[in-house]
């Protein structure tokens, strides 16, 4: 009987081979509806930071939104990929332009790794400036996936680099001056009713979609 790894890698393929026989056309199509609802999501419940992944062949577009949010004035951070680490992690660094980013692993642009744009020296220095203050700090992180079900679980490429950085996030979620949202962004096609979901997947709280 086939268990829950081997059917979400059955299932990824098959989703993943669909995503991308989408004519670039359509796709386009639908990434300009996503924009367009993700603007709206933002004037209604507004958030400062940004924690955006760059979009990779064809997964939903996000450089458009983050164009976006650095003309609204936003902090935004984008991931790096640090193959040093045994397994590699992922890393939030903040970003100022779009021609910051360069090709890094695997063929996706990434930001450089400065660690004064570190997104965990940020949030230090965010503790200090908050201090006891019982409000918080809105963010949001926009995730990249190739499986997604109507509970809002999701599957992603099998590199496990959204679930090991989210699982040290909760970790320590409560002494944190911030709270964060976690946006799965996806085509209609990407949506499934149920997943085989493991222990160690991290849900997300919302799936946007065209």
């Amino acid at each position: 009987m086939e268990d829950r790894k081997e059917q979400k890698a059955r299932l990824r393929r098959k989703i993943l081979k669909e995503r991308n026989s989408l004519p670039e056309e359509i796709r386009r199509g639908m990434d300009r509806r996503i924009l367009k609802k993700l603007i709206q999501y933002d004037a209604k419940e507004s958030c400062p930071v940004y924690l955006c992944y760059v979009n990779y062949k064809s997964e939903v577009s996000t450089k458009e939104f983050i164009l976006w949010c650095l003309e609204q004035g936003k902090l935004v951070f984008a991931p790096k990929v640090k193959t040093e680490a045994k397994p590699a992690e992922m890393e939030f660094y903040q970003i100022h332009a779009w021609e910051e980013l360069k090709t890094g692993y695997q063929g996706i642009l990434e930001p450089e790794a400065l660690p004064e744009r570190a997104f965990y020296k940020w949030l230090a220095a965010t503790e200090k400036e908050t201090g006891d203050r019982a409000e918080k700090i809105p963010l949001r992180m926009l995730l990249p996936g190739a499986v997604f079900d109507k509970k809002r679980n999701r599957i992603g490429y099998g590199g496990g680099f959204y679930d090991r950085w989210l699982a040290g996030w909760e970790h320590v979620t409560g002494e944190k001056p911030v709270v964060l949202e976690k946006i799965g962004l996806a085509y209609e096609m990407q949506v499934v009713d149920v997943l085989p979901a493991e222990r160690f997947d991290q849900k997300v709280d919302r799936v946007i979609t065209e």
